[in-house]
């Protein structure tokens, strides 16, 4: 399963931090509609060597333009055409930030769902009398 369909199925509180993680510099609707393409990229390496960042981020414009021209909602196509547009004035003379933002929120994502998976881990093992339960 991607990691954003793990993320997609967590505990309201645990989305609202990954919500803090999406803003104009990288915004949640570029990582659902792209989830699958950046999931397979290495933004990490990008971060640091400008010329795979900006191969990259010219295949993140041009995964937009596929997505947005396979979009039949128009406010939808609309808004995506918007950020794209913000995207390229933000990042066209530094790709390497976009890799940097995009870098930290995968591994933000990867934090998060690894807290949650501990959290379940102690619950089922507490469940099951393993754990001492924590006093109060």
């Amino acid at each position: 399963m991607s990691q954003w369909k793990q993320i997609q199925q967590l505990e309201i509180r645990l989305l609202e931090h990954v919500d803090y993680l999406y803003d104009d510099n990288f915004p949640m609707d570029i990582r659902q509609g792209l989830s699958s393409w950046i999931e397979t990229q290495d933004w990490d390496t990008a971060a640091n060597e400008e010329s795979m960042a900006g191969v990259l981020f010219t295949n993140l414009l041009s995964q937009l333009d596929r997505v947005r021209s396979q979009e039949q909602n128009f406010l939808q196509r609309h808004n995506m055409k918007i950020i794209q547009q913000q995207l390229q004035v933000k990042y066209t003379s530094n790709p390497t930030v976009m890799a940097r933002v995009i870098s930290t929120c995968l591994r933000e994502e990867r934090r998060i769902l690894s807290s949650a998976c501990m959290q379940e881990q102690v619950c089922r093992l507490s469940l099951r009398g393993k754990v001492p339960p924590v006093p109060s």
